[in-house]
């Protein structure tokens, strides 16, 4: 079975989102790892922005602002994985071509 770009990215997508919430629950403390899972939750919180300007503080937002950053952050994972493999797929076709034999024919004579 041939696995297409986008349900890998899906999947990758998923692990993501599962190793930034287990990095967050299971490692110790530090500044280091806040700043890590932070960096990681920024995109939905940006984009999720757009929708509750002021946060859980928008009118009724608060209930559902986190299910939107979780879930912004989700869609972000997995279009950052679409492109990282079409990036890797581009490079693999063009080598592929680099590599393959000039099988034109010659006309001339020779």
């Amino acid at each position: 079975m041939r696995k297409t770009p986008a349900v890998v990215s899906l999947a990758l997508g998923i692990a993501t989102s599962i190793l930034v919430g287990l990095a967050g629950s299971y490692l110790p403390y530090s500044h280091a790892r806040d700043s890590i899972v932070d960096a990681f939750a920024t995109p939905g919180a940006w984009i999720a922005g757009l929708v509750y300007p002021q946060g859980v503080h928008t009118g009724r937002g608060a209930p559902n602002w986190g299910f939107a950053v979780l879930g912004l952050n989700f869609i972000v994972y997995i279009l950052f994985w679409y492109c990282c493999l079409q990036v890797v797929a581009y490079f693999r076709r063009r080598r592929q071509q680099d590599d393959a034999p000039d099988l034109s024919v010659r006309r001339g004579g020779r």
